[in-house]
């Protein structure tokens, strides 16, 4: 039994990409209750880039999860070391160059971490309370995501007129003695 999926597939990208839009469109915004318009070359400009833009994202996202995993390992591992590293890298000290005064900081600020988390639990966070509010603003706000996006946007559109530039310059010269 052949599929919708079937047929999409063997689709050319502009076809593909305007399907996309009138699906994207039947969707009723739970807020507005109005059909979500999004223009068939928004997808268009998505699925024709460069295959490279693509595969930067796929990696960058396995490198954060490597240093998440070996973070966590760490933590895991003990996790007294692994606060006092955290604090010694966000303080800017060298651990090996610490003097006894910093040693004792040192140690009596993992102890008011470890009472803080003893005592918050799952509400204890590591971070400062404003870098963790600032995450969940952007987080819950679709605004700040907007414009977030927008400014990305923007950047890869620049981008791309500059290798255009370059890819230009370049060809000019091989052909200009």
């Amino acid at each position: 039994m052949r599929k919708q999926y079937d047929d999409f597939t063997q689709m050319k990208l502009k076809e593909m990409c305007k399907s996309i839009s009138d699906m994207t469109y039947t969707y009723l915004d739970p807020e507005t209750q109005l059909p979500t318009k999004v223009p068939a070359s928004h997808y268009e400009k998505i699925l024709d880039q460069v295959k490279e833009q693509y595969m930067g994202e796929i990696t960058s996202r396995q490198f954060l999860t490597i240093m998440y995993n070996q973070l966590s390992a760490l933590k895991k591992e003990d996790d007294k070391y692994f606060q006092q590293a955290l604090l010694c890298m966000d303080l800017g000290i060298n651990p090996k160059d610490m003097r006894v005064d910093e040693q004792l900081a040192l140690s009596m600020t993992y102890d008011f971490i470890y009472e803080r988390q003893k005592n918050m639990k799952k509400d204890y966070h590591f971070l400062d309370t404003e870098v963790i509010n600032a995450f969940k603003e952007t987080k819950d706000n679709p605004v700040i995501q907007a414009q977030a996006i927008k400014m990305s946007n923007d950047y890869e559109e620049t981008h791309e007129q500059e290798e255009s530039i370059d890819r230009d310059d370049d060809y000019d010269m091989d052909y200009n003695y």
